[in-house]
């Protein structure tokens, strides 16, 4: 794949058969990200209410179970959005899409893979991020290891 990939990269629209989509850069990537992150820690507050007044009786829930059921939101968050329109909120106000070599949808399985390795991108200092400004095809580290690309899309006229 390394070798025969070459930008840009063509994504298959509605309106149009194909369009030219540039890969999308590191400070759009972060923005998107810290949208979806206000997004998520808000859906959290919810849950923890939620939880709090109905299975707690208004305490202060703790412990693995309330940790897993916020974990599975994320990752439910992220996968919904990414399998069905390959954005996010975060990414459709920074025109981003994710798609795989050839343009299209990622599969289930390279968005699985994609969820694996993202927290290791920022977790290692945010080494797998920084990747992006020296690797050869523009990808983080969970970009790579999916075989996703995030591009940008064009503005609507």
């Amino acid at each position: 794949m390394e070798g025969q990939f070459n930008w840009p990269i063509m994504l298959p629209l509605s309106d149009s058969p194909t369009i030219s989509a540039p890969p999308a850069g590191i400070a759009r990537r972060l923005g998107a990200l810290l949208y979806d992150v206000l997004l998520i820690v808000a859906l959290w507050m919810i849950t923890a209410l939620v939880v709090n007044l109905v299975f707690n009786d208004g305490n202060a829930a703790t412990g693995p179970g309330l940790q897993i059921l916020l974990l599975a939101e994320v990752i439910c968050f992220y996968l919904y959005f990414w399998h069905n329109s390959g954005q996010t909120i975060g990414m459709r106000a920074w025109r981003l899409k994710l798609v795989d070599s050839d343009g299209q949808p990622p599969t289930l399985r390279a968005l699985v893979k994609r969820m694996s390795v993202a927290p290791l991108s920022l977790l290692c200092a945010g080494l797998g991020y920084l990747w992006y400004l020296v690797g050869s095809r523009q990808q983080t580290w969970h970009d790579r290891f999916s075989g996703t690309y995030v591009v940008l899309l064009p503005k609507k006229t």
